[in-house]
């Protein structure tokens, strides 16, 4: 079960301070750039969120299945990509390394195919 206040605490702070939200939206992986795509990609299986190190599902990097905050492996670098390949209308959320909340993947099968993990330090799967 997600966590409601952790995030919803930073997101009125965030808001309140508008410049700050603008900031932390725009380098993590992009919302507006998610959308389904017709079948997940070979090694990401049904039930997991998968991060890539490359753009186009290029290059696994992690593959979680478990419903609490983990850390992404050290290597993502800047670029990358990800695959929401959890149960149907399951998001993740996608927190810096001071566990503050950046942004989250919309529900599954979601993706971005040009994501940016530089600012992310964990994810977690809200199921």
């Amino acid at each position: 079960m997600v966590n409601p206040t952790r995030w919803q605490s930073l997101r009125r702070l965030l808001v309140a301070a508008g410049a700050l939200t603008a900031v932390a939206l725009s380098t993590a992986p992009s919302s507006a750039a998610q959308t389904a795509i017709q079948s997940a990609p070979a090694d990401c299986p049904k039930g997991y969120f998968c991060g890539y190190k490359k753009n186009n599902f290029q290059q696994l990097g992690f593959k979680y299945k478990d419903c609490y905050e983990q850390e992404i492996p050290d290597g993502m670098g800047s670029g990358g990509s990800w695959y929401n390949n959890q149960t149907p209308g399951t998001d993740t959320g996608f927190y810096d390394k001071y566990g503050y909340y950046l942004d989250h993947a919309r529900g599954a099968p979601s993706s971005d195919a040009y994501a940016h993990w530089g600012p992310v330090w964990s994810v977690w799967n809200w199921c």
